[in-house]
């Protein structure tokens, strides 16, 4: 039996003038666009904060056209790009409310009340926004690393992420990084007929040994122990020079060198976090401080698009069943911690009967 009646949010309401939202969720990738279509399907007043200019998360950032094909009802695969756009579409159509290009700086107690919950400031780079619940789903690792000596160039052919399929035509493209993510776009490069250049800065490729064997078949060309010490625009092309004294000219440069963590503002968030950097939560995916929630790649090990959809999904609904049933929830999690209490005497009694 569905646990709520599936309710439309007034689309009469003017979200601009709003004194709170019900929910305010940060990240609009997989997790946070899951979030915030259930949150908005319970009639929640629902507002996703995203750091980047477009909704999608890692899915469209890093793989807008590359198949994915271990997402179940989709047996020929989907790119990232259309996932992204088809989960973006119903969110919106639910009337989840988005801002783009807004970094969360902060999340505040107040002492202001409403209906029983104290309300939390959540404040942005472009401004505040007072809510009942926050869901963390902006991923554990934050923005790609940049490269100064391309970022200089300030250039529309120097992609942190793998160019649309049209970008290639066939031209010369240069890969920096010896990752999965740096060889995927390699391959994804050589199929549409580039020529590809991998510049790897250590001595030996660290992703996949097939994905490596690939690009190796299809002709890519790898240099290891290099890195770019000089770049300059000509005309319509890039003109690298390597540290060993190569050249290399190319129309595109994708730049795969991992990413910054978000351990500095999960820190500033004053959240338990894991040793690995993660954030650590309870079974109801709360963390430590009460009415914030966190999912997907911000505490999980299991980095899928299906297991951060599920986790926003049941994420959203704790956060609504606190919303509209505390009493029913704190009841539930007393049950529920005196049970892990009691399994923990017993194993704790057997082991001693044991010795």
């Amino acid at each position: 039996m569905a646990d709520y009646k599936l309710k439309s949010i007034d689309e009469s309401i003017d979200f601009e003038s709003l004194p709170w939202w019900d929910v305010i969720i940060i990240g609009a990738g997989p997790a946070g666009l899951a979030a915030g279509l259930t949150t908005a399907h319970r009639a929640l007043t629902t507002l996703v904060i995203e750091a980047k200019d477009s909704p999608g998360g890692q899915p469209h950032f890093l793989y807008a056209d590359k198949r994915i094909v271990d997402i179940p009802g989709f047996p020929d695969g989907i790119t990232g790009e259309e996932l992204s756009e088809r989960t973006y579409r119903q969110a919106a159509d639910a009337h989840v409310q988005f801002r783009f290009e807004t970094e969360l700086t902060g999340i505040e107690d107040t002492d202001q009340m409403v209906e029983g919950d104290l309300v939390k400031r959540v404040v942005t780079s472009n401004g505040t926004f007072l809510c009942r619940k926050v869901i963390l789903a902006c991923g554990l690792l934050h923005y790609p690393r940049k490269l100064p000596v391309l970022d200089a160039l300030d250039s529309d052919r120097v992609h942190y992420r793998s160019p649309r399929i049209a970008d290639y035509a066939g031209g010369r493209v240069v890969v920096v990084g010896g990752g999965d993510s740096a060889l995927d776009a390699a391959v994804m490069a050589l199929q549409r007929g580039a020529l590809v250049d991998v510049v790897v800065r250590g001595d030996a490729v660290v992703g996949k040994a097939d994905t490596l064997s690939h690009v190796c078949e299809l002709e890519g060309k790898i240099h290891l122990s290099e890195e770019i010490q000089t770049a300059t625009l000509e005309g319509d092309q890039i003109l690298c020079r390597l540290n060993g004294g190569v050249e290399l000219r190319c129309e595109q440069a994708v730049v795969q060198i991992g990413f910054l963590s978000a351990k500095d503002t999960f820190e500033g968030l004053a959240l338990q976090l894991k040793p690995d950097g993660a954030i650590a939560i309870d079974p109801y995916f709360e963390t430590s401080r009460k009415g914030i929630f966190a999912v997907g790649d911000v505490h999980g090990d299991i980095k899928l698009i299906a297991v951060a959809w599920a986790e926003g999904i049941q994420a959203a609904i704790h956060a609504f069943r606190e919303i509209t049933s505390p009493y029913w929830l704190n009841e539930k999690r007393l049950s529920d911690n005196k049970l892990t209490l009691i399994a923990g005497r017993l194993a704790e009694a057997a082991i001693q009967k044991a010795r």
